[in-house]
């Protein structure tokens, strides 16, 4: 159990909040010759990767990538449904596929990542 598991969890939901509010604002955004696949991938990867990391149990973290991948496919319906964003089928395979990697990332020692960083407060904080 992390000692500062609720600003863990926060700042996760402020990312799952950034990304709803990105896919559904109208702002133009041109990353060219697909790279915007690898934007979502990573986006996805991320979120999936960073609440992994929260939730010990595999199926907790399973269950996680599937909800955020089922996330990017429904963002991507109601981005279908406005006039300034376009809905595509790529996007969903992009977020499904970051998501996977990034529920894989979390099955390696990369998982304890969080610990390292709450060990480092602490001792930081030691100091002060």
């Amino acid at each position: 159990m992390y000692r500062y598991r609720r600003i863990w969890l926060l700042l996760g939901w402020g990312m799952v909040a950034a990304i709803v509010v990105l896919s559904l604002i109208p702002i133009p955004i041109d990353l060219g010759e697909n790279r915007d696949k690898l934007a979502h991938a990573a986006a996805y990867g991320g979120l999936s990767f960073w609440f992994g990391m929260i939730h010990a149990s595999r199926r907790r973290q399973l269950a996680m990538a599937i909800a955020l991948a089922a996330m990017g496919v429904a963002l991507e319906f109601l981005q279908g449904l406005t006039d300034y964003r376009t809905f595509e089928v790529a996007d969903m395979i992009a977020n499904a596929i970051g998501a996977a990697l990034g529920w894989g990332l979390v099955q390696t020692p990369l998982k304890n990542v969080l610990a390292w960083v709450e060990r480092l407060i602490v001792a930081t904080a030691r100091k002060y």
